[in-house]
């Protein structure tokens, strides 16, 4: 049974998969009409939010917090944000959130890694967040392949964040840390990777295959929901702390240019390319490699690779979004990057990869 619109297109006798293809055809544009209707948020990237009524001043930007746009190539311009810690720095950390999360998510974890004497930077994904769109639909975040990603990542490591002797990490999440894995194997400068649950965005129904072949990847599969007030779209479990929980929601609500719903038809194709092409790049990655609750086929990737950790999901983590969690698992999880990062600056060895062009 396939939802579009308000439309239910059921299988079976008489429906969907006993139409005639003509009829399948028409009902599926029908759809993708119904899907592409609805206000145009606009394109532009968007660079500064109003902080939600009643926020927690745990959830405040961090002190001193620097919003930017950077651009490579002719793609939609990205936004990052930074703060640094008050005392001296130990290393950068570029933070890759997962689908969904705009950098406002971040800004508790920002806090916490700039007391242990970080400078920390967060880049939205290509398409999300406050980030410029590829398409009308500012809640659909679509993407045309990871190149816009991966160009972004390549920007701030040689443009945006300085050198000044400090190493700098990659912390990505979900499949932000598939971003993370992919950059990192251009890693020229002294530093490393943290992958956080990596893992791409579920499978496309068989419709949504069909759409992919057809070339309308810039859509959402019919029955995947836009932003809603009511319910948030989430890519796996919440975590234990109800007002951690929330935070994403609350920003969305109070700025509308955050809202994301469910990713279009390329941007499942383009990540779960992503995940295959994460397996096959591990090994060959010569900075040091952090992967934290990770599926075993990249696990088994990371036993071939020079340095590569694993290490355990947080104990009494039920979900994906480590930052968000309680603060039992979610203070063991900070402490086992910050361990990693604290292991890996003091060594302060360069990576051997040179920083390619990566093309569209």
């Amino acid at each position: 049974m396939t939802a579009c619109g308000g439309i239910t297109l059921a299988a079976g006798d008489g429906g969907w998969t006993d139409s005639p293809p003509m009829v399948r055809g028409f009902a599926l544009l029908f759809c993708l009409l119904l899907a592409a209707c609805g206000p145009d948020g606009g394109s532009a990237p968007f660079t500064d939010s109003r902080p939600p009524p009643s926020l927690s001043p745990r959830f405040f930007p961090p002190e001193g917090w620097a919003w930017g746009l950077v651009q490579a190539g002719d793609f939609p311009a990205q936004r990052y944000g930074v703060a640094s810690p008050p005392t001296g720095v130990d290393a950068h950390l570029l933070i890759l959130p997962g689908y969904g999360e705009s950098a406002e998510a971040w800004f508790e974890t920002v806090s916490d890694f700039n007391r242990r004497g970080y400078t920390v930077w967060v880049l939205e994904g290509a398409g999300q967040g406050g980030s410029g769109r590829f398409g009308v639909r500012r809640d659909n975040g679509h993407i045309p392949g990871t190149a816009p990603d991966l160009l972004a990542v390549r920007a701030m490591l040689r443009v945006v964040i300085p050198e000044d002797g400090k190493p700098v990490f990659l912390l990505g999440s979900q499949d932000g840390a598939l971003i993370a894995l992919l950059a990192g194997r251009d890693l020229a400068r002294p530093g490393g990777v943290v992958a956080s649950a990596p893992s791409a965005l579920a499978s496309l129904s068989p419709v949504g295959e069909a759409m992919g072949r057809l070339g309308l990847k810039g859509f959402r599969q019919p029955g995947d929901p836009g932003w809603s007030q009511a319910h948030p779209y989430r890519t796996g479990a919440p975590g234990r702390d109800r007002f951690r929980n929330t935070v994403q929601q609350a920003w969305a609500q109070a700025n509308p240019d955050l809202r994301m719903g469910a990713p279009s038809v390329g941007r499942r194709l383009a990540m779960n390319e992503a995940r295959a092409q994460a397996e096959t790049a591990l090994p060959g990655i010569t900075a040091p490699v952090l992967l934290i609750s990770a599926a075993e086929p990249l696990n088994a990737a990371c036993r071939q690779a020079v340095a590569c950790e694993i290490g355990p999901g947080p104990p009494g983590a039920v979900g994906p979004y480590s930052q968000l969690e309680a603060d039992g698992p979610r203070g063991a999880w900070l402490a086992m990057i910050d361990k990693f990062v604290r292991r890996h600056a003091a060594s302060g060895e360069p990576a051997a990869n040179p920083l390619p062009d990566h093309g569209r």
